[in-house]
């Protein structure tokens, strides 16, 4: 796939602001380290991203950039081009430090020894000039400033220029660059680090520019011992030696930085697993919680209808047997006013307990549905209440629902009701059911002092309500302000 052909079709070749010096270390490092990596499939990836085309020093043709320019110490390419090569390399190759990894062992590269002769003569601070100096030489979409150059310490700013894109593939890079020219120079300890001053654009056209400054701490051996150290890696058998040593290192480096990578990744992955876990428990709790929540309104529901038959077949027949009997004796001894009183008193007594009957548990729900008993419900309270309350239906068609569900939303109607009656100082009052926005819905409002809903406690009063309807899949709104009355949405199940 190195030789992979891209179909080609007269263009401009691109801009040349960075030399070939760095790819070419580049392809090495990945055709090195990673040999199973497909060189073929980073350079196609890159080249998508464009198109990006370059002069053919030999032939004088623009062709499409391959593996044979970005080996060649003689080529330049743009800037756009070098982050869509950044950005192939982070993709395909399995090493988030590879771009540091890189830079630091650009020392080894047969371009950058053949530019650094006499660097162990000249020292680190004359370096760090001499960089700064020749920098255009090798890149031209930077200045490279010189922030701090004391004793053991260097701190050099990059300067883009308006229109150059930086990653954090790049600045790796370069910090491990510059970490191979403190090698070069002779000195030990290296110990450097990259902050962003300014991000800079994030694509092309945008305002701003990129500036990293790299700070870097060592320790100058001096003068002789540098040239000393030159002199004996120079002998044939001592290079050798050295380089099979920094191999070895190398190699122990990467298989450090294997480690860390597969530690991470285990790490992610368990950390994951963990949070699928968690989530899947906090599932199985809230449908437990539902289930049990369920459970619990179905046999509180069977109660109260126990209760309710129990007082409709002995409380409530033995008071109608009572007044009926009264009304006879009555008939018999008109004008007795004793009696009068009972029978209203009994009277009074039946109302109450076949209302409170029809409060604990209305037939009317389970035999003609939540419309019916909505109704009732409204018509019951606004007939014990000086408070005004219209009922209004404009579904087209009955509602469908479980018994849990009519139960549980039959109760939040009612609480709504009884909130109004208590604390909204309300003279008027309308419940209506209708259909909008594809879901059937019940709204009720009053006129009256209105609340902020921002001030309800969780856990209490209408947000324990809005908790009980979300157990059935439904839903609450509030819409209400201080003196504009208030309007209680509860949206049902779809």
């Amino acid at each position: 796939m190195e030789g992979a052909k891209i179909s080609n079709s007269m263009s401009h070749p691109m801009p040349r602001q960075v030399s070939s010096l760095n790819t070419a270390w580049l392809i090495q490092c990945v055709r090195s380290r990673f040999p199973e990596v497909d060189l073929g499939k980073i350079v196609l990836t890159a080249y998508s991203r464009g198109p990006f085309y370059i002069e053919n020093l030999s032939s004088g043709k623009i062709e499409p950039v391959d593996v044979r320019h970005l080996e060649s110490p003689d080529y330049w390419f743009s800037n756009l081009y070098m982050i869509s090569l950044y950005d192939a390399i982070t993709e395909f190759v399995p090493d988030p430090d590879f771009a540091y990894n890189c830079g630091r062992t650009f020392y080894q590269s047969q371009s950058l020894l053949k530019t650094a002769v006499g660097v162990p003569l000249i020292g680190p601070y004359r370096l760090i000039r001499r960089i700064v100096s020749e920098n255009d030489k090798y890149n031209r979409t930077k200045q490279a400033v010189i922030r701090k150059l004391e004793k053991g310490h260097v701190v050099l700013r990059l300067i883009h220029i308006p229109n150059v894109i930086m990653n954090d593939f790049g600045m790796q890079w370069h910090l491990g660059a510059f970490e191979s020219y403190a090698r070069l120079a002779g000195v030990t300890d290296v110990q450097g680090t990259v902050s962003c001053i300014e991000k800079g654009p994030a694509r092309y056209g945008e305002p701003g520019r990129a500036i990293y400054d790299f700070s870097f701490t060592f320790k100058d051996p001096g003068f002789i011992s540098r040239i000393a150290n030159r002199l004996i890696y120079a002998i044939p058998a001592v290079k050798k030696l050295i380089h099979n040593a920094e191999l070895v290192q190398s190699e122990h480096n990467e298989q450090i930085v294997n480690r860390d990578r597969i530690i991470r990744e285990k790490t992610e992955k368990l950390v994951s697993i963990q949070a699928k876990l968690m989530e899947a428990e906090r599932q199985t709790i809230e449908q437990r919680l539902q289930h049990l929540s369920t459970e619990l309104i179905t046999t509180e529901e069977r109660e109260r209808r126990s209760i309710a038959e129990d007082l409709h077949d002995s409380v409530t027949q033995l008071l109608a047997l009572s007044v009926s009997g009264l009304r006879k004796r009555n008939r018999l001894q008109s004008g007795d006013g004793e009696l009068q009183r009972i029978q209203q008193y009994l009277q009074k007594a039946l109302g109450e307990t076949r209302s409170l009957t029809f409060q604990i548990s209305p037939p009317v729900l389970y035999d003609f549905g939540l419309e019916a008993a909505v109704e009732w419900l409204v018509n019951d309270i606004s007939a014990r209440n000086t408070m005004e309350i219209d009922y209004i239906n404009l579904l087209d068609q009955p509602l469908v629902l479980s018994d849990h569900r009519k139960i549980t939303l039959y109760r939040a109607v009612r609480e709504a009701l009884i909130n109004c009656i208590k604390h909204a100082e309300a003279d008027y009052g309308s419940v209506v059911l209708n259909y909008e926005d594809g879901r059937s819905r019940i709204e009720i409002e009053d006129n009256g002092v209105g609340f902020d809903p921002d001030t309800m406690q969780k856990g209490f009063g209408l947000s324990s309500l809005a908790d009980r309807l979300g157990s059935i899949d439904a839903s609450l709104e509030l819409h209400s302000a201080p003196g504009n009355g208030s309007r209680i949405v509860i949206l049902l199940p779809q």
